[in-house]
């Protein structure tokens, strides 16, 4: 078998494996977060369902041909319906972790936007004091001008007690006037100082939540597609979902298929058998050879009744010859003298 081949059919497999085994984990763990009353039942059977799945896409590619119409429906629904279940499993799964992120960062809105409200309320505030401020500074020139006044009147300068008295009560509402002015920059001053803390800590709280990537990335995009950010994060699960459990059983399928082009192609080679030919030299009967001194003998005898000399004994011939003397010709060379004197 082709070694490159091999290890191409032993790496689909284990994707195929590992993608099937990644769907299965997220949507047996989905269904259970579904159920959490009897979580650890149900997973057990989204366990059982995911195998039977697996084992199913491959029978219905093993042993389509075979199959009768009744059991390849309900099998192909099954599959189908097995893989929306994952699917479901996994959307929930998916979902409960995009929540756990969403409710930190939404109470971290929540909080900064409490704090944005206060630093709001501190600036009104601010505004407020200022506006104070311009008016008690208004009324102070008004009150200086008025001292001005008082000390330029000739008619108050001729009673002094009276001169003396409208100056002392004009100093003394200036006074009361700086310090109603001190008054206010101290609140000002104390309102700017809770901003800046508020500020801090609305920076802590986004560098804190920075942490949270996730959020970051979807915020991001959905910043940039102007789209509202549960919106983004569905349909980024929705196509993730649509993709993960029917690949994995396709790559079943097409692991069932490369396993079997392996076999078919290079399952091994059946030599013909070849069938061992009768060993025709061994068939032959081949007589005993016979001796040299037998030879010589039969020649012998041969010669010596052989009276027309036509190298043959007739039946004349026979009977003038021993029964010893016939008895080793028809024995011992009677048919080794036929050929002999027949090829001569």
């Amino acid at each position: 078998m082709n070694r490159n081949l091999f290890s191409f059919n032993l790496l689909l497999g284990l994707s195929a494996l590992f993608i099937a085994g990644c769907a299965a984990f997220f949507s047996i763990w989905g269904i259970g977060l579904l159920f959490s009353g009897a979580s650890i039942a149900a997973m057990v059977m989204a366990s059982s369902l995911e195998l039977g799945k697996l084992v199913a896409t491959s029978f219905l590619y093993r042993f389509w041909k075979q199959s009768r119409l009744m059991l390849k429906s309900y099998l192909c629904g099954s599959v189908f319906i097995l893989m929306l279940i994952t699917s479901l499993g996994i959307f929930g799964y998916l979902t409960s972790a995009y929540q756990q992120s969403s409710i930190k960062y939404g109470m971290m809105l929540d909080t900064v936007k409490l704090l944005e409200d206060q630093k709001k309320q501190e600036q009104l505030k601010i505004s407020e004091v200022k506006l104070r401020i311009d008016s008690l500074s208004s009324l102070r020139k008004t009150q200086e001008s008025r001292l001005s006044e008082i000390n330029t009147n000739a008619l108050l300068a001729r009673n002094p007690i009276q001169f003396r008295q409208v100056q002392d009560q004009t100093m003394e509402l200036i006074d009361q006037t700086d310090k109603n002015i001190k008054s206010e920059n101290d609140k000002s001053s104390a309102y700017s100082v809770a901003i800046d803390s508020i500020d801090k800590k609305i920076a802590e709280l986004k560098l804190n939540s920075a942490a949270n990537k996730d959020i970051q990335t979807f915020k991001f995009v959905a910043d940039e597609l102007n789209m509202n950010l549960n919106t983004v994060v569905k349909w980024f699960i929705l196509v993730l979902i649509f993709v993960f459990d029917p690949l994995a059983v396709a790559l079943i399928l097409a692991y069932n298929i490369a396993i079997n082009k392996e076999y078919a192609i290079y399952s091994p080679i059946k030599e013909d058998v070849v069938k061992p030919q009768p060993d025709i030299e061994k068939n032959i009967v081949t007589e005993p050879p016979v001796q040299e001194s037998t030879l010589s003998t039969v020649k012998q005898i041969v010669e010596k009744y052989d009276e027309n000399k036509d190298g043959t004994i007739d039946e004349g011939e026979s009977a003038k010859m021993k029964e010893e003397e016939r008895k080793k010709v028809e024995n011992e060379g009677d048919d080794f003298f036929k050929r002999y004197f027949t090829s001569r």
